[in-house]
Order: structure tokens, then C-alpha cells, then sequence
């Protein structure tokens, strides 16, 4: 270990980062929670809300990933602008409030609303959650902070479905969303106590409004194209519109996000080699990785005839071992940099990818075939996905943590929707007679883009620099001016 390298490990941090780590993490994870445990409530939601139509009900799993990751981006800019732990209390206050909507809701109409507002809590959580508590960390321990986080919202999505699987042995599906209430109320209490408020220097002048409309609108689309495009089909009338308004719309954003002083998405810094390499990659990766995690509950259950509670049970070596590595990796990270994390971490991810390829047959036999690719990915994920984030915000500095946070995560959770469509596109109904050979196209098509993520990652993502391991972001061009 080298000398700088003993003195980062030796960084002393305040216990007061400590706690309010946890209390960010803890809004992070109950987001993240969110976003999976439905997944295996929905036969019983359906079963209450009997008279709604499947295509209706679809829309209580979309319209949380749609305003997720359309609301993300103005979020990061808000908790910049307005601060970090203001942003992080109100959208805890509309979590729960969504939250307790989404438990009581009476109709099917009444819960895709609440999941909407529970989605728009969730955008304000993800980024501020992270910025707020940077400030609170020396600068050498930002990669341990990062990976921390980092690692409990996925791991908090990872044990959603056994959580929520013996829940609903002994309950109902409202208990799901109705335990956010006082989780979000208790973290929204701490937050006085353990969060101190932190914004941008950077601000010149108003947001670019116009700009936000137009960005968010642009998300949506996207995100509702790829989303529905496999089910409805190409030429459906909703997704031919998504798509006409994505092509009209993304033009005019990239423009406004030029030429305005304080755009949405500051193009300055997202042209930095280290911030643009870090969301290929971040693309990538989570879109292997959704697909992944669709594709071994859905081969559990409908190949191997595995109950809820042991699918759920089966998917458990993946937390445990992220956990695990998440906290080895950031040790890995302080001594020898994020880079190497970053380079390799991506082939651990790769082998896990290719796994089934090789041993999956429709014969079960878990420590074989399905335990060992599940543990490996949960291993990967955790050596690449928090160094990439902790990377990439290391190289923007503490002006840009809001909104490079919620674009690195707008970039995740399109990824995610693109993935899972795929995924979902390639298997095709249950019951099929070449199940086998539609699940290998779909784990083909996982290891290709997790082999282009490594290779993005392995060739492109810079080096440690002789120097600061850091770089100086770019200065927002002071003359620009709205045409």
C-alpha cells in the first residue's frame, strides 16, 4: 500500500456522517423496496380489483418505473438548487403519503395514482438522499460513503421479493405498501436531527422551466416506448405516440440544455470521458441485470414450479453476497482506486450472465444451476455498480451531486425498463414447448450486453491520473443566453 493510499484508509469519519448515512440509505432502500415487491402481489391485486381490465392494472407496475425515472432529473436539480435536505424530507412526506394511498386505495384507477405520487417521492429521495450526506464525509472517504449507499438500495430491492412472499402467505398485498407509512415518517423525523442542509454554489439564475417540461416529457416517452413496445407491439397507437414525442422532443431538449445558463442537464459535465464512459456502462450493466432478475423468478416458477416463498427464498444469495462485497470492494476501492473495481468488476458480472448457458436445464438442480449465477451476479454488481457511482461523482465534484446522482440513476432505471421488455419480449408466454430455448435467447442476450459493458468499462473508463484522482468540473459558460 502506498503512502497516499495508507492515508485515505486512515481518514477518520465523524460518527454523525455514520448516522445520517443510515438515515439516506434508509430512504433509499425503502424506494428501492418499492420498485420489486409488487412483482409477486400482482395475481392478488388483480384477484381485488377483478373488473379491471390486465392492461389497465399493468399500469400499477409502469407508471412507477415511468415517473421514477422522468421526475429523477428535475429532482437532482432541485435538491442542488433548493437543498439536499429539504428535497429529501418532502419527497419522504410524499412517499408516505403515496404510500397510505396506495394501501387504501378502493379502485384500481385510485392505486395507479398513488403509485404515481409514491414514484414522484422516490425521484426526490434517490438523488438528494446521496448528495446530503457527501458534505458530511472527507473527501478520501467518499468511495466508502458512495458503495455504502449504493449497496442498500439494491439489496433492499433483492429482498423484496422473499420479504414480500411471506408477507402475502400471511397477509394482504395492502400491507406491502402500508409498512412504508412509518418508515418514512421515522427517517423524516431523524432527518432533523441528523441531516444538515447543503446546496450548490453553482446557481446563477432561474432553472430553464421550459427545459424541465420538455426533459421530462422526453423521459417518459422513452421510458413508456421500451416499457410497453414488446407487449402492445410497435405499431400500437400509444407507443407510435411515445415514440413520435421522444424523436420531437429529445432535439429540443439537447437544445435548451445548450444554450440556457441553468439547464436540466448541464452537457458541460456530462461531456466529461469519465461521466458519459461511467453511464454507458451504468446502461449496460443494468440492463443485463434487470433482465436477469426477471428471468430466474419467472424460470423458477413457471420451469421448476417453485411456490412464491421459495422463489423468493431462492434469490437470497444475490443480497448476501452484494452486501458482503459491497463492503470488501470499498476497502478494495480506498487502496488500489475505483478503476480496478471498475475494469473487473464487469467480468464477475459476465460469468454470472453466462452461467445458465451452461448448466440450466429444466431438470432443478439449484446449487448447480441457479444458486452459484446468482450469488456471482450479486458479486459483480456490488464491484462495479458502486465504484462506477462513487467514480463519477468523484469526478464532478460537490457543485454537480444532485443532478449527476439523478441522471446516473435516470440512466439505470431506463436501462432497467429496456431489459426487462426485452427479456420479457424474448421468453414470451408460459407453457411455451421450446421454454428452454426461449430462455437461452434471453440469457444470450443478457451476456451480450453484459460482454459490451465490460469491454466499454476495460477499454474506455480512465486511468488514475498521477495525480488527484479527481477532475475539476467544468465552469458553466457565463454568456449563454436563450434563443
Amino acid at each position: 500500500m502506498s503512502d497516499h493510499d495508507a492515508g485515505t484508509a486512515s481518514v477518520a469519519v465523524p460518527a454523525r456522517a455514520w448516522k445520517a448515512l443510515a438515515v439516506a440509505s434508509a430512504g433509499y432502500s425503502l424506494m428501492s423496496f418499492n420498485t420489486t415487491s409488487t412483482n409477486l402481489a400482482f395475481d392478488d391485486i388483480s384477484k381485488t380489483f377483478s373488473s379491471a381490465r390486465p392492461s389497465t392494472l399493468s399500469w400499477v407496475a409502469s407508471i412507477f418505473f415511468i415517473g421514477l425515472a422522468s421526475l429523477l432529473p428535475v429532482s437532482g436539480r432541485l435538491a442542488d438548487r433548493l437543498g439536499r435536505r429539504r428535497v429529501f424530507r418532502a419527497g419522504l412526506l410524499l412517499f408516505a403519503f403515496g404510500s397510505a394511498m396506495s394501501a387504501l386505495a378502493p379502485v384500481a384507477i385510485v392505486l395507479i395514482l398513488a403509485r404515481f405520487v409514491t414514484a414522484a417521492g422516490g425521484a426526490m429521495i434517490v438523488p438528494a438522499s446521496l448528495a446530503v450526506i457527501l458534505p458530511e464525509f472527507p473527501r478520501e472517504r467518499h468511495v466508502t460513503a458512495v458503495a455504502t449507499w449504493a449497496a442498500t438500495g439494491p439489496l433492499a430491492a433483492a429482498l423484496a421479493p422473499a420479504v414480500s412472499a411471506l408477507i402475502l402467505a400471511v397477509t394482504t398485498w395492502r400491507v406491502l405498501f402500508a409498512i412504508s407509512v412509518p418508515i418514512s415518517l421515522l427517517a423524516f423525523l431523524a432527518s432533523f436531527r441528523l441531516l444538515r442542509e447543503s446546496k450548490s454554489e453553482r446557481v446563477s439564475g432561474p432553472l430553464d422551466w421550459l427545459g424541465v417540461a420538455v426533459g421530462t416529457v422526453t423521459i417518459a416517452a422513452l421510458v413508456y416506448a421500451v416499457g410497453q413496445a414488446p407487449g402492445r407491439g410497435l405499431t400500437a397507437p400509444s407507443v407510435l405516440v411515445a415514440m413520435a414525442l421522444f424523436i420531437v422532443f429529445f432535439p429540443l431538449f439537447l437544445h435548451r440544455c445548450r444554450v440556457h445558463p441553468e439547464p436540466l442537464l448541464n452537457l458541460d459535465v456530462f461531456l466529461l470521458k469519465p461521466v458519459w464512459v461511467a453511464n454507458v456502462g451504468n446502461f449496460l450493466l443494468n440492463m443485463a441485470g434487470q433482465a436477469l432478475w426477471l428471468l430466474w423468478p419467472l424460470y423458477l416458477s413457471r420451469v421448476w414450479h417453485f411456490s412464491q416463498v421459495q422463489t423468493g427464498l431462492a434469490l437470497l444469495p444475490g443480497p448476501i453476497v452484494s452486501g458482503i462485497l459491497t463492503t470488501f470492494g470499498g476497502r478494495l476501492s480506498m487502496r488500489y482506486g475505483h478503476e480496478v473495481l471498475v475494469r473487473w468488476g464487469p467480468l464477475v458480472h459476465l460469468v454470472a450472465l453466462a452461467w445458465p448457458l451452461v448448466f440450466l436445464t429444466t431438470t432443478p438442480h439449484y446449487w448447480l444451476a441457479v444458486g452459484p449465477a446468482i450469488a456471482l451476479s450479486g458479486g459483480g454488481w456490488a464491484l462495479t455498480q458502486p465504484p462506477l457511482n462513487s467514480g463519477v461523482l468523484s469526478r464532478v465534484g460537490p457543485d454537480f451531486y444532485g443532478e449527476v446522482n439523478a441522471s446516473f440513476n435516470t440512466v439505470r432505471n431506463v436501462a432497467a425498463a429496456l431489459g426487462v421488455a426485452i427479456a420479457v419480449a424474448i421468453i414470451g408466454k408460459p407453457g411455451r414447448p421450446d421454454v428452454l430455448a426461449a430462455y437461452d435467447r434471453a440469457f444470450w442476450a443478457c451476456v451480450i450486453c453484459g460482454l459490451a459493458c465490460w469491454l466499454v468499462l476495460f477499454f474506455l473508463y480512465p486511468r488514475r491520473s498521477s495525480g488527484s484522482a479527481s477532475s475539476v468540473p467544468p465552469v458553466v459558460k457565463p454568456d449563454r443566453s436563450v434563443r
